[in-house]
């Protein structure tokens, strides 16, 4: 490919906004919640993470206990307490225990606006405006941080806290040195002068709520990146600018107290169930069936990472060749340390490298902004070609998926599919072209739209994967008494407690059947898989039951369809 002068290659609408540093950090904060508003409020809780920490929170609510955490009466101690404060914060003002979904999922949107935000401080530092400006944008747009900003889990919180922390130890990297500085700059330590108080204690800060969100997570992967920069210098000047000894200090303080009270009130349970139970179970085997050999993060990467990966892989040549400049070494030691321990550990989930992403949209920014990218015409075809794939599979997903659940499509999916999988065609044209800025432009609204289709019209109006809120609904319908107790079996996802309530039975089809037999207004829900032995229990009991009604659906967790029975105590013969 002849590659055009680079002026010819960009485009005003991200030239004009880098320009102005505060313009386009509002520019990107605005981008990032229009990308990840849609279906915040409409989609159901999502079994089984979300369902789970949020009943969690709920149970917060309704004991008055912001120490410790429960699900129903178990413990709930895989993870520490910061995302459960943050969602009883943010639920607080809209009822508390009876707060919607929406609000439960506040603080993984506000973490997700954040990390995008902190992605572009942290270009700022390493590669000045206009990169900055490219590579949060396209962090915004990436499919998996959009997942996570809607989901009221931990990933999206702890992105954030980790991406401030990282734009943080960027700024005390690249003290005193260029944007453009060549080789040499990597052996030379940065100003030996330390940051100043407010950005220190923020690092430090950071990582201790950081380790009030999930654990030591955020201490591996800044202490990867924090190592290798002192190794690259051979200095201790990048920890020492961070002022390590009072930030040790802060960060004891903010991680201590909580620490110590659950120690005290579970008799030691936490560490054995956080640090044994699920971190060295993780470590040491797929856990909960999720296990996956090393390079699966590298498979996904490409669909998980979409529209950013294609602008990646532009970067590549850059990358390799510039690896000792100081501001491309940050980023690349930011990804390749923690990135193989992700790939070393069995259990393996697609959210786990997310903390590492916004590296990948600073270097792809990076390399777009000074035009360091592939040139080679037959690779940008196939980059192109691949890029276009993923906004096109997931267009026909959106179309596809309502017409085999339910045989309909929600009104205003197919527009916005087919919107977005032009979009998605014309980036990859752009991209062949070399006209990478246009590309990036195009890419960031055929994601948009992609998730207005996905996320607001076509998911959250499937009434198939509602089977909780509806059974939970045709219970209260149907009963012949009001407000009835539930128990359920077969079917005992945890956003049936979330929506049926705390005291919900989870059980056995002769736990159920025990239930029943109870005085009071009950009712059990029975999936098919376990009507046989349900009736079975029922029988040997001389208990009598009629159904209802029934609630059938498609259990996505297990990925297979479900239909649940509604089964009540037969009235006395007259």
């Amino acid at each position: 490919m002849s590659e055009a002068p680079l002026d010819a290659r960009r485009s005003r609408l991200i030239g004009w906004p880098s320009r102005f540093a505060p313009l386009a950090g509002l520019i990107t904060i605005l981008v990032a919640i229009i990308l990840f508003l849609p279906g915040l409020t409409a989609l159901p809780p999502i079994d089984r993470d979300e369902a789970r920490f949020v009943q969690a929170t709920k149970q917060m609510h309704e004991s008055g206990d912001f120490v410790d955490i429960h699900f129903q009466s178990e413990p709930r101690y895989k993870k520490p307490v910061g995302i459960y404060w943050l969602q009883a914060a943010a639920t607080a003002p809209f009822g508390g225990a009876e707060a919607p979904i929406w609000a439960y999922r506040i603080p993984s949107a506000v973490g997700a606006v954040l990390a995008v935000l902190a992605t572009y401080l942290a270009g700022l530092s390493l590669f000045g405006r206009r990169a900055a400006f490219i590579g949060s944008l396209l962090m915004s747009a990436t499919i998996l941080l959009g997942v996570e900003a809607r989901l009221a889990k931990t990933d999206a919180v702890l992105l954030a806290l980790t991406v401030v922390a990282q734009a943080i130890m960027a700024r005390a990297w690249m003290g005193g040195r260029g944007e453009t500085e060549e080789s040499v700059g990597l052996s030379a330590p940065p100003s030996r002068e330390p940051l100043s108080w407010p950005l220190a204690l923020g690092f430090w800060i950071a990582l201790g709520v950081g380790i009030l969100v999930k654990g030591p997570v955020i201490v591996m992967v800044c202490g990867l990146t924090l190592i290798s920069l002192m190794i690259g210098s051979r200095s201790f000047v990048p920890l020492l600018r961070l002022r390590p000894l009072p930030g040790l200090v802060a960060m004891l303080i903010v991680t201590l107290p909580w620490f110590v009270a659950i120690t005290l009130l579970s008799d030691g349970a936490f560490f054995g169930d956080s640090l044994g139970h699920d971190l060295m179970a993780k470590v040491a085997s797929g856990q909960e069936s999720h296990g996956a050999p090393p390079g699966t993060y590298l498979g996904l990467f490409f669909a998980t990472a979409w529209p950013l990966t294609p602008f990646a892989l532009l970067a590549l040549p850059m990358m390799i060749r510039q690896w000792r400049h100081p501001d491309i070494f940050f980023c690349l030691v930011w990804i390749v340390p923690a990135w193989l321990v992700f790939e070393a550990v069995p259990t393996k989930l697609p959210h786990y490298v997310l903390p590492l992403y916004p590296a990948f949209a600073l270097l792809a920014g990076a390399a777009i902004a000074r035009g360091a990218v592939l040139s080679r015409t037959s690779l940008r075809i196939i980059i192109g070609l691949l890029a276009a794939a993923v906004p096109v599979f997931v267009a026909i997903g959106i179309v596809v998926l309502p017409l085999y659940l339910e045989k309909r499509l929600p009104a205003g999916a197919d527009v916005a599919a087919v919107a977005a999988a032009v979009m998605g065609l014309l980036a990859a044209r752009a991209l062949m072209r070399g006209h990478d800025e246009r590309a990036v432009a195009a890419s960031i609204l055929s994601a948009a739209l992609l998730y207005v289709g996905a996320f607001q019209l076509a998911f959250p109006g499937l009434d198939a994967i509602r089977v909780s809120e509806r059974a939970v609904a045709e219970a209260d319908d149907v009963s012949s008494c009001p407000d009835p107790e539930l128990a359920a079996t077969g079917y005992t996802e945890p956003s049936l407690v979330f929506f049926g309530g705390t005291d919900v039975v989870l059980g056995s089809p002769e736990e159920v059947a025990a239930f029943l037999q109870k005085p009071g207004c009950r009712i059990g829900l029975v999936e098919a898989r376990r009507d046989a032995e349900f009736h079975a229990s029922a029988a040997e009991t001389g208990l009598k039951v009629v159904r209802r009604g029934e609630v059938s659906g498609y259990n996505y967790s297990r990925g297979r369809p479900v239909t649940v029975g509604i089964y009540e105590t037969a009235p006395a013969a007259q």
